[in-house]
């Protein structure tokens, strides 16, 4: 419970306040500003942060994914009217790794094809991935319906599949795909199951836009030899595997085991022609938290200043009151007020302000928020930068309570400090000079 004394104090504060409606509202527009800026650059942080970070935890903090990469040298020359392009990762490149990296938990390889999917009438361009089973839980893959490739597929080399959930919409749009026939080149295969979507990309290159087939299946049916017949010559590229995967159980073991991967493809391959690529998404995972803080430092010194502002606005109407108020001040200093009451009275005061400024630009800092992604995707739209697909990572915002708390701590506290000095003087102020002050 408040004493007598403060909650007079507190009365005296608001009345003062309200007394000029107009300056004090105007007065708290500055803390109001800086408190929208502290929400609004802190959720925009934290969205970016997110959807990022969920990327990078999507293809595995603790992988280390090798990549088969076409040489930008010429390839080799079989005939005057075709060609072969022998490039990226082999089966001896997965099993080097294997025995080499021994606290691997697992070495994923995989195949990608590129090709059309068709069943009746429809038809989607898709990739194909001939992964092996255990594919799925290495990048946490979720099933929205069906099955996985299992063990027995891999073996039999089976003609089964697991759709992508654009893919399984564009290839059935009116019924379930669940134990139907679809043809990748010319052979078909069984749909077992589809996935739950991911996100990530557009068009072509949507992350879901993507057909799973035992990795098997794919060297038999499409074999080594990836041919493509155009402007009268034949193309063709040999390449064994596109991907090798391997996941470990430490982060803290990612960055020997990514040493030992690059040594073991630097002996084995021809190092005048590099066609392959490690890629560690934990790198990734650590440039993000750097580029998140440097944000955060930006944001925050916007926000510093608009707050500073609101500041010096506070401590200008303050003085300018105390000069007005300096009859007041010596009438309550005769009638027996301490120095310390006084200072009470213009510290609630620049208190009362500041925390008004911070409860009213709460809200309006986090509708700002939420309308940040609209409003960047409507410039950038207007702008012809690519609209909302160009700033995907400002896709969502994320509002968070110690944000929220930030900035009504801030501007409280800004207050605080912004009222000492008109406090002080207000409060040493000689009582007879101030009775006699017109």
């Amino acid at each position: 419970m408040l004493s007598f004394k403060s909650a007079e104090i507190i009365r005296l504060g608001m009345d003062s306040l309200l007394h000029h409606p107009a300056r004090s509202l105007l007065t708290m527009l500055g803390i109001l500003f800086g408190v929208c800026a502290v929400i609004a650059t802190m959720a925009v942080v934290e969205g970016i942060g997110h959807k990022m970070q969920a990327e990078v935890l999507r293809m595995g903090a603790t992988n280390i994914i090798v990549e088969a990469v076409k040489p930008a040298g010429d390839p080799t020359q079989t005939s005057s009217s075709s060609r072969v392009l022998v490039y990226g990762l082999t089966y001896e490149d997965a099993a080097r790794i294997r025995a080499s990296v021994v606290d691997a938990e697992v070495v994923v390889p995989a195949r990608r094809i590129r090709t059309t999917a068709r069943h009746l009438g429809y038809g989607a361009r898709v990739e194909v991935l001939g992964v092996v089973p255990w594919y799925r839980e290495t990048y946490g893959l979720q099933l929205a319906q069906g099955q996985w490739l299992s063990e027995l597929h891999e073996q039999k080399v089976a003609n089964v599949c697991v759709l992508g959930a654009p893919v399984a919409a564009e290839l059935f749009p009116r019924e379930d795909p669940i134990g139907q026939s679809i043809w990748l080149g010319e052979q078909t295969y069984r749909v077992l199951g589809v996935l739950a979507s991911r996100g990530g990309g557009t068009g072509e290159q949507d992350a879901d836009r993507i057909v799973y087939i035992p990795l098997r299946a794919a060297s038999k049916r499409f074999g080594e030899l990836l041919r493509d017949r155009s402007a009268g010559s034949e193309t063709a590229e040999l390449c064994e595997l596109h991907e090798i995967t391997v996941k470990l159980p430490e982060a803290e073991q990612v960055w020997p085991a990514q040493k030992i991967i690059t040594s073991l493809l630097e002996r084995y391959h021809d190092p005048k022609q590099k066609d392959w690529d490690v890629k560690v998404p934990l790198e990734r995972l650590e440039a993000l938290q750097r580029t998140k803080w440097l944000f955060v430092v930006l944001g925050m010194s916007v926000a510093a200043i608009s707050l500073l502002v609101g500041g010096i606005g506070i401590m200008n109407i303050m003085l300018a009151s105390v000069t007005e108020r300096t009859r007041e001040i010596g009438i309550r200093r005769a009638l027996g007020a301490k120095r310390k009451d006084i200072v009470s009275q213009f510290l609630v005061e620049t208190i009362l302000l500041s925390a008004g400024g911070g409860a009213i630009g709460v809200p309006v800092g986090i509708g700002l928020a939420s309308a940040v992604p609209w409003l960047l995707g409507r410039g950038a739209a207007s702008l012809g930068v690519g609209g909302e697909a160009s700033l995907a990572g400002l896709s969502e915002t994320i509002v968070t309570f110690p944000a929220v708390a930030l900035a009504l701590g801030a501007s409280i506290f800004v207050g605080v400090v912004s009222g000492m000095y008109p406090a002080y003087r207000a409060a040493q102020m000689d009582p007879i000079q101030a009775l006699r002050h017109e």
